[in-house]
């Protein structure tokens, strides 16, 4: 009989150390970001043994449909990288197991108790304060957002400005056919600001875009802030937001938690580092002096 035991113990052990089942698992990206790719790769390193598929959604509800049209009745894990496609995996497939990440403010979009991610924010007074301490003389800062998917965002931000001794002077856009326009604005007249801010806000991440903002405020001699190292790495002066890599690396360790039938990985939320990133390269073309402290307190400077 205690050899019996034994052997049944053995068993169990046997099964609760074995090697992951293979899930099948969907990455849904709202918008082809360049400024995601970390986190993506760090996501596809994290899930080595599963199947999985990238799909870009172009930021279009009619291709979300399409795409998620040809997952009904498969048991797929969805990743969901920005709103439209976190929402559109709600609506569409509703009882496939939804991992999210790249989104601002979740409780918008209304998601199941269910569903998990990884939060997306570094408090907006702590990026504030971030950048006061790399560019002290930048007390008026620009931003350009879209309503829909960063207006919380920016109204927490002029209300956490006057505490770092900051105004924020807020320009919304419908489309980014409106960024031109908005960003001139910012650039020039009574209203011309010290820096610009990207939000991590869908309209102002795509190639065109995202260029013309990066080398249209550094012809007007304008440094920009910034929540990703890779927008550093193309021209903006500072980032502070959350650890890109951390990001993909915990999103993948849900999905390995969902895929082992782990029930306590639903519902849950976790949060990435944040990290401090300076281009010098960037400061010394626009004559700007870098303090000791904020050099001091990068994580990175390049």
């Amino acid at each position: 009989m205690r050899t019996s035991r034994l052997g049944a113990a053995l068993a169990l052990v046997l099964v609760a150390t074995s090697p992951l089942a293979a899930a099948e698992v969907a990455i849904l990206k709202s918008t082809d970001a360049p400024g995601w790719r970390p986190a993506l790769d760090a996501l596809r390193k994290a899930i080595p043994t599963h199947t999985f598929s990238e799909y870009d959604l172009k930021g279009d509800r009619g291709e979300a449909e399409r795409v998620l049209g040809t997952m009904k009745g498969r048991p797929v894990i969805l990743v969901a990288l920005g709103p439209l496609a976190a929402q559109s995996a709600k609506e569409l497939l509703p009882d496939a197991p939804l991992v999210y990440c790249m989104i601002q403010d979740p409780s918008r979009l209304a998601l199941p108790p269910t569903a998990s991610g990884v939060a997306f924010v570094v408090p907006v007074k702590n990026q504030l304060a971030a950048f006061r301490l790399v560019y002290p003389r930048g007390v008026r800062i620009g931003v350009i957002y879209g309503e829909e998917s960063s207006g919380r965002l920016v109204q927490e931000a002029e209300k956490a400005a006057a505490v770092v001794r900051l105004a924020v002077i807020a320009r919304p856009v419908g489309s980014d056919k409106d960024v031109p326009q908005a960003l001139r604005a910012l650039l020039k007249g009574e209203d011309a600001v010290d820096a610009l801010w990207i939000p991590p806000d869908p309209l102002l991440l795509g190639d065109e875009t995202r260029r013309f903002l990066l080398s249209e405020s550094l012809k007007a001699g304008k440094p920009v802030f910034s929540f990703s190292s890779a927008l550093v790495a193309e021209g903006a002066l500072v980032s502070n937001g959350p650890d890109l890599p951390s990001v993909g690396e915990q999103a993948g360790d849900i999905v390995n938690r969902l895929a082992a039938g782990d029930h306590t990985a639903r519902g849950v939320t976790l949060v990435p580092r944040a990290e401090l990133v300076i281009n010098k390269k960037i400061a010394d073309k626009l004559k700007i002096e870098i303090p000791p402290d904020a050099l001091r307190a990068a994580n990175k400077v390049i």
